[in-house]
């Protein structure tokens, strides 16, 4: 069996003849173009380059940037490249040399041609990753940073031979000054003891008391030298060497803490002593972070010198002359802003895109439309009320010789002070609760029916007395009437086999009572037949001796004492016991009840 021959692809590498048919075959969108493998490769515009790779490629681009630096020198222009420098990486537009002229131009002469600048773009070998892209070491050379490590070496080397000499130089000039001066006292001290000896010469010659005057004058000369000695005792601290800025600085912060002023303290001559002077600045109010030194207190800051919380918290904040820095945050536009970013929430909480941080603009914008709306809606509001109910506040008063004054309409009033005839007429309130609204399959309202047995409302479809329950319709109607038969058969039954007959006479009374409203009135015609003259002339007598017993003891306790509310008396008010109430009550409008109880006659006018 002869061997396949195996196939070059366009790049002259063989390809294994034993690879399948599937993996050598070339897919249809790349066209016919003979034989390869490139298909299988990886693509530069999908591959993602590692910062391995890119460092390599930029190893490569320093290492063409050196061997183009280091080639032979073009020895003429060449077409294409820069006019001005020749280097054939870039044009005359982008050149970042320095211009040259017509005459030495790249161009023109022909000499001194830039090297090709080597660039290289990572994007072209591929797609940069997000590390290779932010590498903040892409492209770094430790070479070319040692050079500038020289660079300042070699300044700072210089810097400290630059300062030595100054040194050296400034000493040198000190010793030729402590020389001078040391050559100046000299000078004086020869002239002092010259000039002292002249005068004792001219004493011996004058005969008079030569002797003691030399002595003095001689002693004066000693003292004069000694003094100069006293005077120049600093020469000593300075042949050391210069006195240094430190030393000028020390004394001057020393001299602040003295009084210039001598204190006089005694003495003929006036002896004084510097008295001291503090140094701290006088202080009204005590610093933040001396009002309370407990260690779990308010905490201090000392780079914003702020205290936020209140360092005596048990104390009335009302009281204390500080209270926190809090208060700061709740002062200008803090206010404002908070609003701004509640509107915001709520407005994202309702599907609204608005952030406060993201577009501080539009937040204060829709802040402000929104309270543009809110006014507007607020003053529609209270024109509609206006225009409803009108405004009593600024509406004219009435007249009060209208409201006060007479009128020949004719009005009947009845004995409990109600209108019978000449009345307005009455208008009906309406209801507060909803009318002919029917729940729960009902036909009827709730309240349509009252069992007078049990004393409940209900409806009138069903019967029904319970007020979420279902319509049951006639069946219903007549289970609840059964039900509440039975329930009231039982009670009368109860009530029959009581054997107590107290109690049996209190459920005969409590069957006969009178209507409430036959008692307070408000029935007119039920309460016209029901008084009895006799019962209302005991009732009447009855009041007036409560009345004087009730002032008598009242006078002798000193005050008036009224039966609890928790009295265990049971007092029940007749019809006649309400009429005399009626006929006794002061009413106050009335203009005959001044003089009931009094004497007073009335003027009689013809």
């Amino acid at each position: 069996m002869a061997e396949k021959e195996p196939k070059l692809d366009q790049d002259g590498k063989m390809i294994n003849p034993h690879n399948p048919d599937f993996i050598t075959k070339v897919p249809w969108y790349l066209g016919n173009s003979g034989p390869t493998l490139k298909h299988h490769a990886v693509q530069k515009a999908d591959h993602f380059l590692s910062l391995t790779e890119s460092d390599a490629l930029i190893e490569q681009k320093l290492a063409a940037r050196k061997a183009s630096v280091q080639a032979a020198p073009k020895t003429s222009y060449r077409k294409g490249a820069c006019k001005n420098c020749g280097a054939m990486s870039h044009n005359e537009k982008d050149c970042v040399e320095r211009p040259r002229s017509t005459k030495k131009s790249a161009w023109k002469s022909g000499l001194d041609i830039a090297a090709d600048e080597v660039t290289m773009k990572l994007e072209d070998h591929g797609k940069v990753s997000y590390d290779a892209k932010r590498d903040q070491w892409k492209g770094y050379d430790p070479v070319e940073y040692q050079t500038i490590i020289d660079k300042h070496e070699r300044l700072e080397e210089e810097r400290v031979k630059q300062l030595k000499e100054a040194k050296e130089a400034k000493r040198l000039e000190n010793e030729a000054k402590q020389r001078e001066k040391k050559v100046e006292k000299e000078q004086k001290k020869l002239a002092r003891r010259q000039r002292a000896d002249g005068l004792a010469k001219e004493a011996q010659k004058s005969g008079k008391s030569g002797g003691n005057k030399g002595s003095d004058h001689s002693d004066n000369s000693d003292s004069d030298t000694d003094s100069d000695s006293d005077y120049g005792s600093d020469e000593d601290d300075e042949e050391g060497g210069e006195v240094s800025h430190k030393d000028f600085v020390e004394r001057d912060e020393e001299a602040r803490d003295f009084q210039g002023t001598m204190a006089p303290q005694g003495g003929i001559g006036g002896n004084g002593m510097r008295q001291t002077v503090r140094n701290l600045r006088l202080r009204e109010d005590t610093p933040k972070y001396l009002r309370n030194l407990a260690l779990d207190s308010a905490f201090y800051d000392p780079k914003s010198r702020a205290m936020r919380a209140n360092p005596l918290p048990d104390e009335n904040p009302e009281d204390l002359a500080f209270a926190g820095d809090n208060f700061i945050r709740y002062s200008g536009d803090a206010i404002k802003l908070a609003q701004n970013q509640l509107l915001c929430w709520e407005m994202q909480a309702r599907g609204e895109n608005i952030d406060m941080m993201s577009n501080p603009s539009q937040a204060e914008l829709t802040q402000r439309q929104f309270a543009e709306k809110k006014q507007k809606l607020e003053e529609s509001k209270k024109a509609a009320l206006l225009a409803k109910y009108g405004n009593g506040s600024a509406a004219t008063p009435m007249d009060p010789r209208l409201r006060l004054g007479q009128t020949e309409a004719y009005v009947e009033y009845n004995r409990e002070g109600r209108v019978i005839k000449g009345a307005a007429p009455v208008v009906v309130a309406r209801t507060k609760y909803d009318e002919d609204v029917f729940v729960n399959n009902h036909t009827s309202v709730w309240g349509s029916y009252y069992n007078r047995a049990r004393a409940v409302w209900g409806y009138h479809c069903c019967h029904s007395s319970l007020r979420n329950s279902y319509c049951t319709g006639a069946k219903g109607r007549q289970a609840n009437d059964a039900a509440n038969s039975e329930a009231m058969d039982a009670f009368q039954a109860r009530k029959m086999l009581d054997s107590n007959p107290k109690r049996a006479a209190e459920g005969a009374s409590a069957s006969a009572l009178t209507k409430r409203s036959d008692i307070f009135g408000e029935s007119n015609a039920a309460s016209a037949g029901a008084i009895d003259a006799t019962k209302l002339e005991k009732a009447r007598r009855r009041a007036e001796e409560e009345s004087i017993g009730a002032s008598a003891s009242s006078a002798a306790s000193g005050e008036e004492r009224k039966r609890g509310y928790n009295s265990m008396q049971n007092v029940e008010v007749s019809v006649e016991d309400m009429e005399v109430y009626r006929m006794k009550r002061t009413k106050a409008d009335d203009p005959m009840a001044a003089l009931m109880d009094s004497e007073e006659l009335l003027e009689y006018k013809k």
